[in-house]
């Protein structure tokens, strides 16, 4: 490093970088006083960073306990700098042994708005399979890929989408909110995503997270396969069998998961 360096720094950058990665570090939200005596500075000082970084939604404060967790602008970024070519890459071999495995479709899927696009996908083989394509756009809320992924959104993020408009795909989607928070409250203490003929008649489809380094939810991995295909004991191999697909995936990445994966 040159000589030089120090002088074109800027000190208050320096800090606020320092409050950004201490709040990833941390597991639990942390208030402005824990976060300056972290990073070695006043509380006052803190709490400005704080304040100025709560404006632009990097972080998000607790009304009630005062204490700030990362916000959904930081997630964005984190989103904008990620592959979706090393995701295709080093997911690839993953969809292929679930394929493998069950001869049925497996898709990967990333956000887009409310929405998840299909960014890669291996067919089923069967004369019978699901109707879902390849660049194709579906509901977050209607499917198992979308659910999985909106399950871990910050909530102010998961928030907006659910308080938007949900679009009905068959008799079976769910299109009320707090049935759906429910539903994605189990998904966030480990359970599959699932979706049973919401986004398509028959389509019987499990869903699990992709998160990257900081932790933050950018994909999912799911099996599609019609409902007649899939009995009780199935549906257990099926499940076990994507969770971790989606774990070694997001290994792959370098990632880490915020909930155990069982």
């Amino acid at each position: 490093m040159s000589e030089k360096t120090p002088q074109y720094t800027i000190a208050v950058v320096a800090r606020t970088l320092d409050v950004l990665e201490a709040l990833a570090a941390a597991e639990t939200s942390l208030g402005a006083t824990d976060i300056a005596r972290h990073i070695g500075t006043t509380k006052s000082a803190a709490y400005r960073i704080l304040t100025t970084l709560e404006q632009r939604g990097y972080v998000i404060k607790d009304a009630r306990t005062a204490e700030y967790r990362l916000g959904g602008r930081f997630t964005f970024l984190s989103r904008r700098a990620f592959s979706v070519g090393e995701l295709r890459q080093q997911a690839r071999p993953l969809l292929e042994a679930l394929h493998q495995r069950f001869r049925e479709t497996i898709n990967l899927g990333v956000p887009d708005g409310s929405e998840i696009v299909y960014i890669d996908m291996v067919e089923s083989d069967r004369g019978l399979r699901m109707s879902a394509r390849l660049g194709g756009h579906d509901p977050l809320h209607s499917t198992s890929l979308g659910k999985a992924i909106l399950a871990f959104l910050p909530e102010r993020e998961r928030e907006r989408i659910l308080a938007s408009p949900l679009p009905s795909r068959t008799g079976r989607t769910s299109t009320d909110a707090t049935t759906l928070r429910a539903e994605l409250e189990c998904i966030r203490r480990g359970d599959v995503a699932q979706d049973r003929g919401e986004n398509e008649a028959g389509a019987l489809c499990f869903g699990a997270p992709i998160f990257d380094a900081t932790g933050a939810v950018v994909a999912a991995v799911s099996v599609s396969s019609p409902e007649s295909r899939v009995d009780a004991l199935r549906e257990i191999e099926i499940t076990v069998a994507v969770r971790e697909a989606a774990n070694d995936i997001t290994c792959r990445l370098g990632g880490r998961s915020p909930v155990p994966v069982a």
